[in-house]
């Protein structure tokens, strides 16, 4: 059987700090909301180890200055926009998802967070295509070990396949850029922890690796690792 593929997508398929520059533009533009106070809470957020829940913010920040523009019309107007701007993937994305397609090779996104605000993000760099299921579980190999199957084969569930149905696969490669996604990560998983070339980790990237974990240096580096 062949290895399915999971990827993470915030700094690891799409470029999150590029994503953030554009709602700061349609929220500057649409809004009388300044950024400030956005920037402000995600900073303080993000400087202790969590990750940033921006619908939260951004309803509370839009309710506190009373404006008459809506999460929803927020939403729509910044995945328009990111569209139009293009360049929102990580470099070697696109050639990572070709070489997938182009083996048959089966795969998904598995994204940490609240669901309004990763699925705009994957809507917004043109993913939606792309099996995906959106996880409030940090540990990602937590939910990895739950499509175990009896014996040594997983379970892929319906939410993750193509055409909506289990799939059954004797081993998973697993490509993430946070230490703890790979937490409790069960035998039969191959994990690639994919490093920035051009940023430094945040607090909430780094943290201990699995010796199982093989470190390489953005997605150009997963590509020679797993295909070269």
């Amino acid at each position: 059987m062949i290895p399915f593929y999971v990827i993470d997508l915030d700094r690891t398929l799409v470029n999150t700090e590029k994503l953030y520059e554009v709602l700061e533009l349609v929220l500057e533009r649409d809004t009388d909301v300044g950024t400030q106070r956005l920037n402000e809470e995600r900073a303080a957020i993000e400087a202790n180890g969590e990750s940033f829940v921006m619908v939260n913010s951004l309803r509370r920040i839009l309710e506190a200055a009373n404006s008459t523009v809506s999460w929803q019309e927020l939403q729509r107007a910044f995945i328009l926009e990111a569209q139009h701007t293009g360049g929102v993937l990580e470099p070697y994305a696109a050639e990572l998802l070709q070489i997938l397609n182009d083996r048959q090779l089966p795969y998904g996104i598995i994204t940490y967070g609240s669901e309004a605000w990763q699925l705009a993000k994957i809507e917004a760099a043109g993913l939606m295509d792309v099996p995906h299921l959106v996880t409030r579980i940090k540990e990602k190999g937590r939910l990895l070990t739950g499509w175990k199957h009896a014996g040594d084969t997983f379970i892929i569930p319906p939410a993750m396949t193509h055409d909506f149905t289990p799939l059954e696969v004797d081993s998973i490669v697993f490509l993430d850029d946070k230490a703890v996604s790979f937490n409790d990560m069960p035998t039969g998983v191959r994990g690639v922890f994919v490093k920035s070339p051009t940023r430094e980790l945040l607090e909430s990237q780094r943290g201990a690796l699995p010796s199982s974990v093989a470190t390489v240096v953005g997605l150009n580096g997963a590509i020679e690792l797993l295909f070269k």
